[in-house]
């Protein structure tokens, strides 16, 4: 899960962290995304109302958008991160404790609003993992942070299934809290490095979430989220249903996308380093907008499943480049700060994007759903015409 070359520069103190950190970094992931996949079915277990079952799965959005901008600011206020990322591990596995362990719909929206946020913690995780690089190299560690993300999500999704089939619906909870723990003795391995505190004043703020590229990377980043969740974590499944794909080949969509974006989250800043920001950023929009525009085309769930390679690569490409865009130039006592409006403002899309989706969709007819993911990508792809995206600048 290393970059031998990334890293082989770093001092040992250094190597170690960052090698403890994969460990922590992986662990939370899991311990977020173990159950996702049966949550739905647990939640029913409990209530036959769908509109309770989407409203509970909602809650795990909602504290995200509210607090990743107030535990950014918090971080740079402090100087200190390490107890920040410890609360976010803490609070997620108390979340799945919870979820484990709730027996009505109201009990369950509470444990789910408890992972998220935990989830909203995760503001503090790419700040904390690029202090120990060169800042010149943030670009190259929010890479790798997100390249593992990819990967613990590719573990965790058949894993959770995997679990709730042999032991039982519940099991995947109480699992994701054990992981989200084993992580903590990993995090007290790791050093951090101190940034300088940076008082709370509104002005302070404002000059860090105004910043033109900041601005811009966000805004392109809910399109991003609303393109994503609208179709491989909305529509897409539904879509590949309806072409005959079993339970296993919606396993298998889902991992070749997974696996794709973490390639791309790789791949990212060698990609950039090679076109620049504005190429980057019209070459991977357009490809995962054309892999939009050819869904409802495809009558084939193998050829549904080629696609994703195509749209995975692309969103991981752009997911860690606008990630790494919003933070740079700035000093790492106002990165956390940055990160947080970031996160909360493409939360937007993680929430609208299959809500928005299920009032156009017609029916069983889901190629509007597309259409609209398609035309989306294109808006991205056209903000790269932005004077902030004139210069091809290293990330």
């Amino acid at each position: 899960m290393t970059d031998a070359a990334a890293d082989s520069h770093l001092s040992p103190d250094r190597r170690r962290s960052v090698a403890f950190f994969y460990v922590v970094n992986f662990l939370w992931w899991i311990s977020l995304y173990l159950y996702v996949p049966i949550l739905p079915l647990y939640i029913q277990t409990t209530t036959t109302s769908l509109g309770t079952v989407g409203t509970i799965l909602s809650a795990y959005s909602l504290p995200q958008l509210l607090f990743r901008i107030p535990i950014g600011i918090l971080s740079d206020r402090w100087g200190r991160r390490k107890p920040l990322v410890a609360a976010g591990i803490i609070l997620t596995s108390l979340g799945a404790l919870s979820l484990a362990l709730a027996k009505t719909p109201g009990l369950l929206y509470l444990a789910r609003f408890t992972t998220g946020v935990g989830a909203a913690f995760w503001v503090v995780f790419p700040i904390y993992f690029a202090a120990w690089f060169e800042h010149e190299e943030s670009g190259r560690a929010i890479g790798l942070i997100n390249f593992e993300r990819s990967l613990a999500l590719i573990v965790a999704t058949p894993g959770g299934g995997f679990l709730a089939e042999k032991l039982g619906l519940v099991n995947p909870f109480w699992f994701a809290a054990l992981f989200g723990i084993i992580g903590l003795p990993a995090l007290l391995m790791t050093r951090e490095t101190r940034t300088e505190r940076t008082p709370v004043s509104w002005t302070g703020f404002r000059m860090v979430a105004t910043q033109p590229m900041l601005v811009a990377v966000s805004i392109m980043a809910v399109l991003l989220q609303f393109a994503t969740f609208a179709s491989i974590f909305g529509f897409t499944p539904i879509y590949a249903t309806g072409l005959g794909a079993t339970s296993g080949d919606l396993g298998i969509i889902t991992m070749i996308n997974l696996a794709a974006s973490a390639l791309g989250s790789l791949w990212a800043v060698r990609v950039q380093a090679g076109i620049g920001d504005r190429a980057t950023v019209i070459v991977n929009a357009t490809l995962v907008g054309a892999t939009m525009f050819a869904t409802p085309f495809i009558s084939s769930v193998h050829v549904l499943m080629v696609v994703q390679l195509a749209f995975g690569f692309g969103s991981g490409v752009l997911g860690t480049m606008l990630m790494a865009l919003g933070i740079r130039g700035l000093p790492r006592s106002q990165q956390a700060t940055a990160m947080g409006v970031f996160q909360a403002i493409y939360a937007i899309g993680m929430m609208t994007g299959p809500m928005v989706s299920g009032f156009v969709s017609r029916g069983s007819d889901l190629a509007p759903v597309f259409y609209l993911a398609g035309a989306v990508s294109v808006a991205l792809a056209a903000m790269a015409f932005l004077p902030v995206f004139s210069r091809k600048v290293e990330i």
